[in-house]
């Protein structure tokens, strides 16, 4: 008996990456790409009280000894406080890191990691108080293979917000 499966139309791709999009962004506490709520009650800093988001897609890369094709998913909000998220895509089960890091106004780093052999890893929320207003904050996140020996190959993506 021969085993079919169900292709997904490109709708459904379309469909299927912005409830990717969606629910990574809900995670980081904005509502969807380039979202602005409403005022958070209760801040106890003079920082931006808006909160912003955007998210970006990096692109496919053959990466590790096999040569697997993986991306880097990233997502940034800010508000008072700014958050980072990231997550690794592969199209096989493989060992990968993901790296997130955010910065404001290209001066203060914070950055996470995550290792894990999976199709998809995740990394967690990388968070940093906003106090002082208007600025520069970005996130970026890069994936490679930990296998890689010299000059890995990765899928980077950066994402900018002012807020």
């Amino acid at each position: 008996m021969a085993l079919t499966t169900a292709r997904r139309t490109s709708v459904g791709r379309v469909a299927a990456a912005g409830l990717a999009a969606a629910a990574s962004l809900a995670l980081l506490g904005a509502a969807s790409p380039a979202a602005t709520a409403a005022p958070s009650a209760g801040t106890a800093h003079s920082g931006a009280t808006a909160v912003v988001g955007k998210d970006k897609y990096g692109k496919w890369v053959a990466t590790g000894p096999a040569r697997y094709k993986c991306r880097v998913y990233v997502a940034v909000s800010a508000g008072g406080t700014a958050n980072g998220a990231a997550s690794g895509e592969c199209k096989v089960r493989m060992s990968q890191v993901v790296v997130v890091g955010i910065s404001i106004n290209n001066n203060h780093i914070k950055h996470t990691t995550a290792r894990g052999t999976a199709k998809k890893v995740y990394t967690t929320a990388v968070k940093e108080t906003n106090p002082r207003g208007k600025q520069n904050i970005c996130a970026f996140a890069y994936v490679n293979s930990p296998l890689d020996e010299t000059n890995p190959v990765r899928s980077e993506a950066k994402v900018c917000v002012k807020a």
